[in-house]
C-alpha cells in the first residue's frame, strides 16, 4: 500500500465550475477518503461540507462579512447551517455596489 500524497483536498466550488463540479470531486475524495476543507466562500462551502459523508473542515475568512447582509453563526468552533431559503445569504448593498456595469450591445 502506498500513501497518499494528499491529505486535505480543498476545492473552490467557483472555481472548479460550480456545485456539481465540486460535489464530484467531493465523490471522489470521498473514495480515497480524503479529508475536506473547501477553499474560499464558505456561504456556498458550508452546505457543501455538510453534504460530504465525511467531517470536512470550513474555512471562515473575516473580511468577506461585509459582502453578505447575513453572518455565519460560529460557536465552539463549529459553523451553523443556514435554515433560511437557499444559501441562506443575500449580497449586502455595499457588495453589489462592487458589481461591474453590464455592457450593452
Amino acid at each position: 500500500m502506498t500513501a497518499s500524497m494528499v491529505t486535505f483536498l480543498q476545492p473552490d466550488a467557483p472555481r472548479v465550475g460550480g456545485i456539481t463540479p465540486f460535489l464530484k470531486i467531493a465523490a471522489q475524495a470521498d473514495l480515497k477518503r480524503l479529508k475536506l476543507a473547501p477553499h474560499f466562500v464558505m456561504e456556498i462551502h458550508i452546505h457543501l461540507a455538510c453534504a460530504y459523508p465525511h467531517e470536512a473542515w470550513v474555512e471562515h475568512i473575516e473580511w468577506l462579512e461585509p459582502a453578505f447582509n447575513e453572518r455565519l453563526q460560529i460557536g465552539a468552533g463549529h459553523m451553523r447551517l443556514p435554515t433560511t431559503p437557499g444559501l441562506g445569504f443575500s449580497l449586502s448593498d455595499q457588495a453589489s455596489a462592487w458589481r461591474v456595469a453590464t455592457a450593452q450591445f
